[in-house]
């Protein structure tokens, strides 16, 4: 039991709390408790008791709900994945039935892919490694009208 050293029952205030309500939690005396015991767990009254019954069969409900969500789900988890593996097989065996065709797009795209990075590489380094400033035309044509003089 919980410590409930100089706690008293509020239905008897001279005798010592031994006991909390299951439901309320409200303080109980020795008399109270074991007036109102059912199945060993202390109410306070009968209210307190209709209560806890009330509120134990609301969670029975929302357990079995949850369990029902949870079987649903891993319904839809299993299909997900039978989808999935259908996919696989069906790739493997289009594979398998036109590899020359498959072969021949991977490599027509892999050649797209180099020819586009290339043309990208080029037009970075004209764009910036390349490329001449103005800045730096006028400093040549500064450091050149130097040298003539």
């Amino acid at each position: 039991m919980a410590n409930l050293a100089g706690i008293v029952c509020l239905n008897h205030p001279n005798e010592p709390a031994v006991a909390r309500c299951a439901c309320c939690s409200k303080p109980l005396c020795e008399a109270c408790a074991a007036e109102n015991m059912h199945d060993g767990v202390p109410y306070c009254s009968d209210l307190c008791y209709k209560n806890a019954l009330r509120t134990g069969a609301m969670v029975n409900d929302v357990n079995r709900r949850k369990g029902a969500a949870d079987f649903k789900r891993r319904i839809i988890q299993l299909v997900q994945l039978l989808i999935l593996l259908a996919l696989i097989g069906a790739g493997y065996w289009y594979y398998k039935n036109n590899k020359a065709k498959v072969d021949a797009k991977i490599k027509n795209v892999q050649q797209q892919v180099e020819k586009g990075s290339k043309d990208l590489k080029k037009g970075i380094e004209d764009n910036t490694v390349n490329r001449k400033s103005t800045y730096k035309k006028n400093v040549e044509a500064l450091d050149a009208s130097d040298l003539a003089k």
